[in-house]
């Protein structure tokens, strides 16, 4: 176990405003203009977002070429650092870097030769000597309509440079300022597998063609998590700064040969007209990987509600990404009006990670497989937990961190790096897609450390308080 941040930060007692100020600002409808000048923010918060469209044709997932582009890929940086810390090394910065890429998978150097995250770490950690390369952790939307970082060699390092560029960027704009946070809710992402009186389980597409309109179904696999974690940042007069929104929904419904970042796209539309062109928005995918867009029960009517919105268009997945969209901006916007006037900006910064390996095989471990070194990582963000695993975690693992984890509030993060599903046991016995060894390189063995590591991890930065 690597440790990153240990600080204790004291608590900043904040005085009230005199009262003829409160009462000047309550008769005439204003908010209170700044912090408190006896709050001292030790929070610096940097943000920057940058377009990673390639220039011309890509290899997209399947190995197809694209022909064009929907709408832009990009990746977002968020870095937290504390600036009030005993015993600061003189290398290493209280710091921790979030990069979210509208991409499929974060190549780590595991199941492909590309490695992204480690080639922004190295051009970051040349620039910016006083970071750690651990201390960036990139994670994925898992749109099925970006660059295949995977196969298009050339693509991968056009977008590491790029996102290096942009976490330089970020830490230079890094300033003063707080956070709030709270949990909303969307209805965006529905468990995708049909089971069937015989005990066995069938995914809903082509590959498996499982339905809910089959004589023989009795019930929907597993759970569904339709809560939507919100960060927000504020700088030191009170102005939002940036959104990170975490759920259990993968950027699924576009298909085709263009690229899009799917229906994360319609939220940075709506979310720039409502919060203002600045606002920056990090998108997490939580524990997903028994989640898609897809809908098994009532999707006749689902439609129907879709048409009726956007009576305009006749496609169906242009409907579908602005319905899931404007779900997710509701539950943004209507949080924000609750926790606008709860920012910290003096929390507790904490970041630990770990990596252990494993040895590959499914649904057992078998001898002479390769072995997969997974990393970890936990942050503490005053009592907000933000969590890492490099798989397409099925959302039973994380219902499991999340229900025994000490935070108020748990971000789960999936796809912080490029490797298979990880189904649980009874996933397996059913034999549902992503159960089955076709799409899996280790088994539920490995999804059960996952989830204890991730908690002892939690575990050591809530008791080192």
């Amino acid at each position: 176990m690597k440790r990153f941040l240990n600080l204790n930060p004291s608590r900043q007692i904040v005085i009230a405003l005199p009262c003829f100020l409160a009462c000047w600002g309550f008769l005439s409808g204003c908010d209170s203009p700044t912090t408190p000048e006896s709050e001292v923010s030790t929070l610096k918060v940097g943000w920057t977002s940058v377009d990673i469209t390639p220039e011309g044709s890509a290899k997209m997932r399947g190995g197809i070429d694209s022909t064009g582009v929907l709408d832009p890929i990009t990746a977002t940086v968020l870095v937290l650092e504390q600036t009030d810390s005993p015993g600061k090394s003189d290398t290493l910065h209280d710091a921790v870097v979030l990069v979210s890429c509208d991409l499929q998978h974060i190549t780590d150097g595991n199941r492909y030769t590309a490695n992204m995250r480690d080639d922004v770490r190295a051009q970051v950690t040349e620039a910016i000597p006083e970071l750690s390369g651990e201390q960036i952790v990139l994670m994925a939307t898992h749109t099925h309509v970006a660059p295949s970082v995977q196969s298009d060699l050339r693509y991968n390092k056009y977008a590491s440079h790029k996102i290096a560029e942009a976490v330089i960027q970020a830490w230079k704009q890094r300033a003063p300022g707080g956070f709030s946070y709270g949990l909303g809710h969307a209805v965006a992402g529905h468990n995708r597998i049909a089971t069937y009186s015989d005990g066995q389980s069938r995914m809903s597409g082509s590959f498996q063609k499982g339905s809910t309109g089959d004589s023989r179904f009795t019930h929907i696999e597993g759970f569904e998590d339709h809560s939507v974690n919100l960060l927000f940042t504020w700088d030191s007069k009170k102005n939002l700064t940036g959104v990170v929104a975490n759920l259990a929904c993968p950027a699924q419904v576009q298909r085709g040969d263009k690229l899009s970042a799917d229906y994360w796209h319609e939220v940075r539309e709506n979310l720039r007209r409502e919060l203002g062109p600045d606002v920056k928005l990090l998108p997490q995918l939580s524990a997903a990987g028994d989640i898609a867009t897809t809908v098994l029960v009532e999707r006749k009517a689902e439609k129907r509600m879709q048409q009726l919105r956007l009576p305009d268009s006749d496609d169906e997945r242009a409907q579908r990404r602005a319905e899931i969209a404007r779900r997710i901006s509701n539950t943004i916007t209507d949080t924000l009006s609750l926790v606008k006037s709860e920012i910290e900006y003096s929390p507790v910064l904490l970041h630990d990670m770990t990596t252990f390996e494993v040895q590959g095989g499914f649904p057992e471990p078998i001898p002479d497989t390769p072995i997969y070194p997974i990393e970890v990582h936990a942050v503490r963000l005053g009592d907000v937990a933000m969590v890492t695993n490099p798989f397409e975690l099925y959302l039973d693992y994380g219902t499991r961190m999340k229900g025994r984890s000490p935070a108020v509030q748990t971000f789960v993060i999936e796809l912080a790096g490029s490797a298979s599903y990880l189904p649980t046991e009874r996933a397996v016995r059913q034999g549902g897609y992503g159960a089955i060894e076709k799409t899996c390189v280790v088994g539920p063995e490995t999804g059960e450390r996952i989830v204890s590591e991730t908690l002892s991890l939690l575990e050591t930065l809530w008791n080192s308080q």
